[in-house]
């Protein structure tokens, strides 16, 4: 066989290689006690919660319908819908969705191989695959339910497609990646900018690569508009919305905290400092400089009001495959350099080889946790303490609830609980009282049932309510029926209570 038709047919079977270590990373990973660890968290038992109601056909968060852009819930309705369909496979279990995040995982490493290194070259393409796959916030946050994990893939879409010349295809393209971002998140708009950024001098490239996302945008709104006419809901929702974040900014992006966030975000750890060297690099060259553009433009606009994302974590994730590019890129140039210089490929052969020890080093670390099902989170005394214990509760009501039965209670057991619910949030909103969210009346109409804690047949005090929610405005006011009318504890765990409506207890049993 001649030498010039051989290399094809062996660059095709190497190809193999590096698709089996990202399928193997991933598969270790990701995998192992996927339901359970990390334990739940709010946040995305909220997301699972709502993705069930809508694939249900009820546009709903639980005793509230919403529009997907008040403050209480702003995550996008194409994801949440995936969501439900994807638990709905696995008979409404949370392990269904999970699959579904860590799939997105899996889907990003092997789009920042088999195309980026068209742009970066194979030995750092490969490299970027794995860094992001190993390293330890990845591997929690995308085993969690987060639009944020569908936008991280958006966005690497789109900044792969700005490290092409501007053309149509390209364009277009980049413009899918900000469509799927929106179909998720309203975070999909720092994006936005930053590809308009990386296109300010081509016109014709910002009507192409915004069609996709306003499309997507338009449905959201025009569906919110007609799911409640005549109810203005929708712009009400965005007022409050807008007032929300406005407070937000003032409290924690005012003065030169914008520049601390944006220092301690960076100077975390290992991973965090060398992407935004590596990013920095990347615009010293012409075919990368959208890389290190992006990522400087979106993390600002992110780390402008956000102070707490080193221990919250899940709100960068929308970043992570954009810092393992900028890691890439970032090697790719210093391995040109080092050709320059030296005058052969040996040396920079050799630190790209030697680079690899680093997703190695990281693999290590994180492999014992997540094998043994141990993953603890940043925020690990927000989340869920014992999802046995929380199993058992929900086990115990189910066997008692009749399908009026109201349940006062938080996502976290939510999830698992049939009929209807409603969260002390939402019975604090149901009385008139601001609280967290939900700093403006709510008008009764929105809600799909009452919230009222005395209409309640169970109440469920979780961890996160001792911790967390009884600290919030008003609620204390709401919970305080409880104690005042002496509701008995019916059921009590390490973490979990449940107490019951005297008024509308079940008579004993003879």
């Amino acid at each position: 066989m001649p030498e010039d038709s051989a290399l094809p047919i062996l660059k095709r079977r190497l190809i193999w290689i590096p698709l089996l270590a990202i399928v193997f990373t991933w598969a270790i990973l990701y995998l192992p006690h996927l339901r359970t660890s990390p334990r739940w968290y709010g946040d995305e038992t909220f997301t699972l919660s709502v993705g069930k109601a809508i694939f249900a056909g009820a546009a709903a968060d639980r005793a509230l319908k919403i529009s997907f852009w008040h403050p209480s819930y702003t995550y996008q309705p194409g994801y949440a819908w995936v969501v439900g369909a994807a638990a709905a496979v696995t008979g409404g279990d949370i392990v269904g969705a999970r699959f579904l995040n860590v799939c997105l995982a899996l889907t990003i490493a092997l789009v920042l191989f088999f195309f980026g290194r068209k742009r970066l070259g194979y030995w750092p393409a490969l490299f970027a695959a794995l860094l992001f796959l190993s390293y330890d916030q990845t591997v929690i946050h995308f085993r969690w339910i987060y639009p944020h994990n569908a936008v991280a893939l958006g966005f690497l879409i789109c900044v792969l497609a700005l490290t092409r010349s501007s053309s149509s295809r390209a364009d277009w393209t980049a413009g899918a990646g900000l469509g799927l971002a929106a179909f998720c998140h309203p975070l999909f708009a720092h994006g936005a900018i930053a590809a308009w950024l990386c296109r300010l001098k081509r016109p014709w490239s910002w009507i192409r690569m915004a069609i996709i996302p306003g499309l997507v945008l338009a449905a959201s709104f025009l569906g919110a508009i007609w799911r409640y006419w005549p109810e203005n809901w929708l712009f009400n929702d965005l007022s409050e919305l807008q007032a929300f974040y406005r407070i937000s900014s003032s409290e924690s992006g005012s003065g030169i905290q914008p520049f601390l966030n944006f220092y301690y975000f960076f100077t975390q750890d290992l991973f965090q400092i060398g992407a935004l060297i590596g990013g920095l690099i990347c615009l010293t060259r012409r075919r990368l400089y959208p890389i290190g553009l992006f990522l400087l433009i979106v993390s600002g606009l992110l780390l402008q009001n956000r102070r707490n994302i080193p221990l919250f974590y899940y709100q960068a994730v929308t970043m992570l495959p954009i810092m393992a590019l900028a890691w890439a890129g970032g090697l790719r140039v210093v391995l040109i350099w080092i050709r320059k210089i030296s005058g052969h490929a040996r040396p920079a052969r050799l630190l790209a080889m030697g680079c690899f020890l680093l997703p190695a080093f990281l693999f290590a670390r994180i492999l014992p946790a997540a094998i043994s099902g141990n993953l603890v989170s940043r925020n690990d005394v927000w989340v869920t303490q014992n999802t046995d214990e929380v199993t058992q509760a929900a086990e115990w009501l189910k066997a008692r609830l009749q399908p009026d039965d109201l349940v006062i209670c938080g996502t976290n057991i939510g999830w698992m609980l049939p009929g209807r619910q409603a969260d002390l949030f939402q019975a604090a909103a149901w009385e008139g009282y601001k609280t967290f969210t939900f700093e403006f009346p709510v008008d009764h109409k929105k809600f799909l049932h009452p919230a009222d804690l005395s209409q309640a047949r169970y109440v469920v005090i979780s961890d996160l309510d001792q911790r967390w929610t009884f600290a919030q405005p008003n609620i204390l006011q709401v919970a305080a029926r409880i104690e005042t009318e002496k509701w008995p504890i019916v059921w009590k765990g390490s973490n979990y209570l449940i107490v019951e409506n005297p008024r509308l207890a079940a008579p004993p049993s003879p």
